[in-house]
């Protein structure tokens, strides 16, 4: 079996961003919001992943930094431009996280000269670290 390693390729850095989110905050929101905070943030893949997991608020808190390191990266924010679930984070197929953007985002983006994220996630049971680069 070949296993391929290579990375995607590379390009100018134009754009960083990272978040922190405390895990109890997230937690907090679910007992608070439930369902409603839920469905506002994360879209069904997300949800279907995190779910799963035996801990899944590290997993939501972690995708939540995410969104928000995304929203950095690209000096804006979330709200005017895109909104909670036009940034997605998926798993690819090394179990790597890779950022999906809905057609808004996407569109913004590529006006900024991008031509995709690279992110990092890291989590424990206290806090979630997410750190994106917007790639030219």
């Amino acid at each position: 079996m070949t296993l391929d390693f290579r990375l995607p390729p590379a390009g100018p850095l134009l754009g960083l961003g990272v978040d922190i989110v405390d895990v109890e905050r997230i937690k907090g929101m679910r007992k608070r919001q439930g369902d409603r905070f839920l469905q506002r943030v994360y879209i069904p893949t997300e949800l279907d992943y995190c779910m799963k997991m035996k801990y899944p608020d590290q997993h939501l808190a972690a995708r939540f930094a995410a969104k928000e390191a995304v929203s950095k990266a690209f000096t804006t924010g979330i709200g005017e431009y895109f909104d909670w679930k036009s940034i997605g984070v998926a798993m690819g197929e090394r179990r790597q996280p890779e950022i999906e953007l809905d057609e808004k985002a996407r569109r913004f983006m590529l006006s900024m000269g991008g031509t995709r994220i690279s992110i990092s996630l890291t989590h424990t049971e206290k806090t979630a670290i997410a750190i994106a680069g917007l790639i030219g």
